[in-house]
């Protein structure tokens, strides 16, 4: 009965997990290096502190759709 619950805590977790990682933003990185590894094995992806800057760079240059 303890392992059943347990089972669905860590569930619960793993799903409050995934969603906290999508709203802030934390899955982008994590998309960005699976798509490197796949695509372009050659490649050394960005470390994720590059990774930002470079997005929020992109995001300066190019606004689109934000408000501000």
């Amino acid at each position: 009965m303890a392992a059943v619950v347990t089972d669905h805590v860590r569930r619960a977790w793993q799903m409050v997990a995934w969603y906290v990682n999508g709203v802030t933003g934390q899955s982008r990185y994590t998309s960005y290096v699976a798509h490197e590894r796949e695509r372009h094995p050659e490649r050394e992806p960005l470390s994720e502190r590059e990774f930002w800057r470079a997005h929020y760079a992109q995001q300066d240059t190019d606004p689109g759709a934000r408000c501000c």
